[in-house]
């Protein structure tokens, strides 16, 4: 056996793991050998103790390759890992929406003289006015509820929409809330079509400056052969519960650890993303993460509860549409309390917000396009 023990491959990594400063993230890499030999670890010297080994390593670039050797009689085995450095990294927040289409049916019929005259988007305008939220708005093609779809939305609004693009952006999320699960054995080709239909009439009635690539696909499902369209399209992060998942407001989940509603990941991976929320993976060059909170399945205490239990950087809110609409049939009259509460949470325990796709999870210290 040669293993590395810790860090783990595709880990995330700040100040909270080793000791930083302006240039270097030091952090006491682990490993174990069941066999007599050198040890190297990026070609330095290692401390042994039986069947462990230990290094106090510098991590220097937001990529780190860490290679350990062992060389004995029978030539040289190399394990290699890679790892980033979240660096100076700070408190912060992401909120995205899943499922929108009804702001935007509304907004069409309705005609309102300005966006934020829809009581929709007037509760997100006050959340950025009161707490600097920034939201992501991952859209719909189809209602599914009535006959409208994105190439009704007049163009009339574009202006406002560029005004407000600093926090407030749209997204490609499905053609329709239904079916359930419709990317999960789907062409990649047929993923590519559908998100491209939503860009291109995002651009139309909204502008570029609204657009942020996708970081939740509906029913974060899809295999990984699609995985190489997303990333030309520019998405880096993909959002899922990958294990145990829990997918509506009276579901409380299986007792069993399952894998699921997370992009077929293993349960190996699937356990580290519970637990420690994010995973980069080097083949598809994509970060796998799990939100903290989904306001739509939690009454306000518990997510009052939730949000301040956090003892990372970062905290992922999320939730759903639908939910805020009197005419839905799952409606939920506080889902607006419930979204605050999430948000003045965060606030009060000095997380800031952002957008979690710029830099590494909103951190820019190394620049706004790291993944």
């Amino acid at each position: 056996m040669f293993e590395i023990t810790y860090p783990r491959h595709g880990a995330v990594l700040n100040h909270h793991n080793g000791a930083e400063t302006a240039n270097s993230l030091t952090v006491k890499v682990t490993g174990v050998c069941d066999a007599p030999g050198t040890i190297l670890v990026n070609n330095l010297p290692v401390v042994r103790k039986g069947k462990e080994f230990s290094i106090d390593l510098p991590l220097t670039a937001p990529f780190n390759t860490i290679a350990a050797e062992l060389t004995d009689d029978f030539g040289t085995l190399t394990r290699k890992i890679t790892v980033l450095w979240d660096k100076a990294s700070f408190l912060r927040y992401d909120f995205f929406i899943d499922d929108n289409i009804f702001f935007l049916t509304d907004i069409a019929k309705e005609r309102p003289k300005s966006l934020f005259d829809n009581f929709y988007l007037k509760f997100l305008k006050r959340m950025n006015d009161e707490y600097g939220t920034c939201f992501t708005l991952n859209l719909f093609f189809n209602n599914s509820h009535e006959p409208f779809d994105l190439t009704m939305v007049p163009e009339c609004y574009k202006g406002e929409f560029a005004d407000n693009a600093n926090w407030l952006k749209m997204s490609f999320h499905a053609q329709s809330e239904f079916p359930d699960r419709p990317y999960q054995n789907t062409p990649p080709e047929k993923i590519a079509a559908d998100y491209d239909q939503v860009l291109e009439q995002i651009y139309r009635f909204a502008g570029e400056a609204s657009y942020i690539p996708m970081e939740a696909l509906h029913w974060a499902m899809a295999r990984p052969s699609a995985f190489g369209e997303l990333y030309k399209r520019g998405v880096r992060l993909l959002e899922g519960q990958f294990v145990s998942p829990r997918t509506g407001i009276t579901d409380d989940g299986e007792s069993e650890r399952i894998t699921d509603v997370g992009y077929f990941r293993n349960l190996n991976d699937a356990l580290y993303i519970e637990e420690n929320k994010y995973l980069y993976d080097t083949r598809y060059n994509i970060l796998f993460w799990r939100n903290d909170c989904t306001a739509n399945l939690w009454t306000v205490e518990q997510i009052k509860e939730m949000v301040s239990s956090v003892q990372r950087d970062t905290i992922g809110l999320a939730t759903h549409e639908q939910y805020s609409f009197p005419r839905y049939f799952n409606y939920l009259p506080d889902h607006f309390e419930r979204m605050e509460t999430a948000i003045r949470t965060a606030t009060e325990r000095g997380y800031k917000p952002v957008f979690f796709h710029y830099g590494i999870l909103g951190n820019e210290s190394w620049g706004k396009e790291v993944l």
